[in-house]
């Protein structure tokens, strides 16, 4: 036979700070991704002109390789 346990009443204390435990951490998180999303988009012209000089540069290597060799 199992005992069934009776569990102590949380206090308002006990909650308010789980709560606000809660509260901070999407906090946090908001900011972290807020910030994480901004320099996304800061950096962005940025981004497209490695991917162009990448391309240029592949494209390079290509060109060298099918070209005849002397």
């Amino acid at each position: 036979m199992t005992r069934r346990r009776w569990r102590r009443p949380v206090s308002k204390r006990r909650r308010l700070k789980q709560a606000l435990q809660r509260g901070q951490a999407m906090s946090e998180y908001g900011v972290i991704t807020a910030a994480f999303f901004g320099f996304t988009v800061l950096s962005w012209p940025f981004l497209i002109q490695l991917l162009r000089a990448l391309n240029t540069y592949f494209q390079s290597i290509y060109y060298i390789i099918q070209s005849p060799i002397p």
